[in-house]
C-alpha cells in the first residue's frame, strides 16, 4: 500500500486524537518499520489495519467508525494535495464517475506500482450506485470519502450501503431519502 495512505493516517490520528494518541498507536501496533512512513513507500496493508485496530482499543471507537472518519478527513486532504485533480470535477457526480476510470489511472502514473480499488459507478436517474471491490478490506474508508464528497459538493443526497456488503467487496447507493441502516 502505497506510504501517502500512511502518512495521512498518521496525520488523522493526530488531528482527531493528538500527537500522544498517535505516538501511542504507533508505539502499541509493534510495526517492523516502528512507524516511519513516507509518501512514496510502500508498506503492507496489514500495518494499517493494525494501526487502526489499535486506534479503536486506544479511543474505545468501533474500527468500522475509525475507518470511515478517515475517509471523510482524507477527502478533505486530497483536495489540499491534488488541488488540479479535484478541480476538474463540478460535481460530486461527476468525481465519483470518474475515480475508476480517470482518477485511479493518474494514481498509476505517479506510482506504478499501485494497486487501488475497483470502482465502479452506475447512474440511474438521481439514483447512482458506486461499487468497491479490493484486494484490501477499506470498503468503510471508501464510504467515509464518499461521504465527505457528497458534503464538499453540496450533495444532499443520502448515501447508505447496500445489501451484502463486506469490507473488501461492497456496493453504496446514493439517492434522495435514503438513509444508512
Amino acid at each position: 500500500m502505497k506510504g501517502i495512505i500512511f502518512t495521512e493516517l498518521v496525520g488523522f490520528l493526530e488531528d482527531r486524537y493528538g500527537i500522544e494518541f498517535a505516538d501511542a498507536v504507533i508505539t502499541g501496533s509493534d510495526l517492523e518499520n516502528d512507524g516511519a512512513f513516507t509518501r512514496v513507500g510502500n508498506y503492507p496493508s496489514q500495518d494499517a489495519l493494525t494501526m487502526v485496530t489499535a486506534a479503536a482499543q486506544l479511543s474505545g471507537t468501533e474500527v468500522a467508525q475509525i475507518c470511515e472518519d478517515y475517509g471523510s478527513w482524507l477527502f478533505g486532504r486530497f483536495k489540499v494535495l491534488f488541488p488540479d485533480i479535484m478541480a476538474r470535477y463540478p460535481t460530486a457526480e461527476a468525481l465519483l464517475l470518474h475515480v475508476g476510470s480517470h482518477i485511479h489511472e493518474e494514481v498509476r502514473v505517479l506510482y506504478p506500482d499501485a494497486r487501488p480499488p475497483q470502482i465502479e459507478t452506475v447512474v440511474d436517474g438521481a439514483r447512482m450506485s458506486v461499487s468497491y471491490r479490493s484486494h484490501r478490506p477499506m470498503a468503510h474508508i471508501a464510504y467515509g470519502l464518499i461521504r465527505a464528497c457528497l458534503a464538499s459538493y453540496g450533495d444532499t443526497r443520502q448515501l447508505r450501503w447496500a445489501e451484502g456488503a463486506h469490507a473488501d467487496a461492497a456496493s453504496f447507493i446514493i439517492a434522495a431519502g435514503v438513509a444508512r441502516p
